[in-house]
């Protein structure tokens, strides 16, 4: 799920499945910090992620967001 500038914020959610029941759980990637475990709503495993996966996600998503303001800028700038 992808959403753009949800509170001025690029919004971007992915499932990802528990690794003990296998169900689906959504995962806001602005909260898929290094170091920060996430807990399955189901069965209350918890799951944490590659902190150096994480650092880059983070990385890639403020270039994105950078990226989309100027794009929206630039395009604004024209009409």
């Amino acid at each position: 799920m992808f959403g753009l500038f949800k509170n001025e914020e690029l919004h971007i959610e992915i499932r990802p499945a528990c690794p003990k029941c296998k169900k689906e759980f959504m995962l806001d990637l602005k909260k898929f910090l290094p170091g920060k475990t996430h807990r399955c709503f189901a069965c209350g495993t918890v799951a944490s992620f590659d902190p150096s996966l994480a650092e880059r996600i983070q990385k890639q998503i403020a270039d994105l967001e950078t990226s989309i303001r100027e794009l929206h800028q630039n395009f604004s700038d024209k009409v």
